[in-house]
């Protein structure tokens, strides 16, 4: 019997049958406790912490800085006792000396965030003393006082932070009065049930990992500045003036696109109520982060559009841009399309947020999310823009709206990101080759020595071009095959499943494969394992030709379908194909069987949009 089983196993190795994917130890702790389970659906000790914020801040565009007040009180919802809590103090990226995996511009180089006061459950804290471990941009404190489990603890912090005004980093001042307001206040890390504290620091290529909170934020800033921000306003009455705000208020509820405020407007100083400063009062509730842009001169479009049909509910798609700005004059109306197609194409689930704003500065190109507010550049190539403006916005459901931990797992976010424009894109143009690009990308880096796993965590990645296709190129390519071989109906109601299950909430990789498996009906665990566990690639080829018959070999280890492309003597072309899951027992070669008969002069294996690293063995002519 033990030399059966000995001989079972070796031939399970042996021809590559998918088992298991691993279960990390901190991951099966979590089972065992049961925050999680092995189906893909919250566990019943599930539990999740969260903050209230309070925040009084003034934007000094003299000095360019910012200096608040913040209270907040934080909910330990966890069953564990807290010995010490972690700040998050991201603009000490900035800070001289600290260690950094993106370039900054000296003149961008400050002090760090300097705090004046902290108070933690009524007891002040010597920020010379009592900060033993504030290492890059973690401040981790040992508490005086515990913060038990199920209960509250409240925080005062006074700070103050310097506005990068040269190059900056998802934060800064631009030329000509605008400015990019993003991870600019103390906030409190996240406590899991998997890894405790999130102590991963930001060194400049990690983003977001937050849990959902809510704020109410006060921001004092020059009279002369237009303020949008992750929230609602709640007294545009009492700074802007009274046709700027009757404009907005048709935006709410227009279809069309609304000019709220234009250059004429400014010119005739019709923008604003009078004062030296303007306090914008604003709230935001459920949402994982807070930032603001602010601009002398923007021009300011906005339409809206119902999002869920059962109830109605509208969602306001503006833009602030300078005018002349190519393209921009068309991007409330890109905005509003891509809401649309992401409400009811793909994902298919309502847009979660009152508002999208898409900012602009002027620059060239680039972008970067933030929930409700997107900082865009200005691509040349219309196609580009529009896939720029709505990779951002589709990052309020990835990685906001999921709560995904984007600093260990970066392509639960931006793979999505990059895979969801290329359905848009076709929508815009049929012709379009975005899912082309992405492809080709990820097959010009797969295999290289720096080609690192998509489960290696993203904050280990020290190469960029590494992190940027195992972030982008390679799971967009991945969730593409995996559309492939489910199917556009299945594969979306997996989505959706993932989606209705783990929103708001924080899950990991193994719950969504889980998710897909239970839903598919399918143990996808001989797919799981090479696109995400193992690095490697994609490549099928044309091995040998026998009469009617043709043997097409999988020489790399990622399995993609078989499309293969055949004309025969008289002319005839036909296309055989067949989806991946061919390869799941473990075979590496598959045998077609065309027709009796069938003279083939010509075979051509693949097209564009399926992976293959190597295409020299994909034609064949008689």
């Amino acid at each position: 019997m033990k030399t059966i089983q000995v001989i079972a196993l070796l031939l399970v190795y042996h021809l590559g049958i998918a088992q298991e994917v691993p279960i990390p130890t901190n991951i099966q702790q979590a089972y065992k406790n049961q925050t999680r389970s092995k189906d893909g659906i919250p566990g019943p000790n599930y539990w999740q912490n969260q903050s209230n914020y309070k925040i009084n801040a003034t934007v000094d565009t003299d000095t360019e800085s910012i200096s608040g007040n913040e209270v907040i009180t934080y909910f330990n919802n966890s069953p564990d006792t807290l010995k010490n809590i972690v700040i998050r103090v991201y603009q000490d990226f900035f800070r001289k000396g600290n260690a950094r995996q993106w370039p900054a511009n000296e003149g961008d180089l400050t002090e760090g965030v300097q705090i004046t006061k902290l108070i933690i459950d009524g007891k002040v804290y010597d920020t010379g003393k009592d900060f033993p471990w504030w290492w890059i941009t973690n401040l981790n404190i040992r508490l005086k006082d515990k913060i038990l489990p199920h209960s509250k603890t409240e925080i005062e912090i006074d700070w103050e932070v310097k506005i990068p005004t040269q190059r900056g980093l998802r934060m800064r001042k631009y030329a000509d009065g605008h400015y990019f307001i993003a991870y600019w206040y103390p906030q409190i890390a996240v406590y899991d049930d998997v890894d405790g504290w999130d102590q991963v620091e930001y060194t400049g290529l990690v983003e977001f990992y937050n849990d959902l909170n809510n704020f109410e934020v006060n921001l004092t800033v020059p009279a002369n500045y237009l303020l949008r921000s992750t929230g609602d306003p709640e007294n545009l009455d009492e700074i802007l003036q009274k046709d700027i705000v009757n404009r907005y208020k048709e935006a709410l509820k227009s279809d069309e696109v609304i000019n709220i405020i234009t250059q004429k407007d400014y010119n005739k100083n019709d923008v604003f109520k009078t004062g030296e400063t303007h306090t914008w009062k604003i709230k935001a509730e459920n949402v994982p982060d807070f930032s603001f842009a602010m601009s002398t001169h923007s021009n300011w479009d906005g339409s809206s559009l119902v999002v869920d049909s059962s109830t109605m509910r509208r969602v306001l798609a503006d833009v602030l841009y300078p005018d002349g700005t190519k393209h921009w004059d068309q991007a409330a109306s890109i905005s509003r399309k891509s809401i649309e197609y992401m409400s009811f194409q793909l994902p298919g689930f309502a847009f979660p947020y009152p508002h999208m704003t898409s900012f602009c500065a002027g620059s060239s190109g680039g972008g970067m999310e933030t929930p409700m507010m997107a900082n865009d550049g200005a691509p040349k190539d219309f196609e580009s823009f529009a896939e720029l403006l709505f990779h951002e916005i589709s990052h309020s459901y990835f990685p906001f709206f999921m709560g995904t931990n984007e600093r260990k797992y970066a392509w639960m976010d931006e793979g999505w990101a990059a895979f969801l424009p290329g359905g848009f894109a076709k929508t815009l143009d049929p012709e379009s080759n975005y899912l082309e690009k992405e492809i080709k990308g990820f097959i010009n880096f797969a295999g290289s020595e720096s080609a690192l796993p998509l489960m290696s965590l993203s904050y280990q990645h020290n190469d960029f071009s590494s992190a940027r296709i195992a972030s982008y190129n390679q799971p967009a390519t991945a969730y593409h095959v995996l559309k492939l071989i489910l199917g556009d109906e299945l594969f979306k109601k997996a989505l959706l499943e993932y989606m209705n299950r783990w929103n708001g909430k924080h899950p990991l990789p193994h719950d969504f494969f889980n998710t897909f498996n239970e839903v598919s009906g399918q143990d996808l665990s001989w797919f799981w394992q090479p696109w995400f566990y193992q690095s490697g690639y994609p490549d099928l080829g044309i091995k040998a030709v026998n009469g009617n018959k043709v043997t097409i070999a999988k020489y790399g280890n990622y399995p993609v379908p078989i499309e293969l492309h055949y004309k025969t003597a008289n002319g005839e072309t036909a296309v055989e194909s067949h989806p991946a899951n061919i390869w799941k027992a473990g075979k590496t070669e598959f045998e077609i069987t065309l027709p009796k008969d069938t003279v083939i002069e010509l075979l051509e294996l693949g097209n564009p949009e399926i992976p293959d690293k190597d295409l020299s063995n994909n034609y064949w002519r008689n």
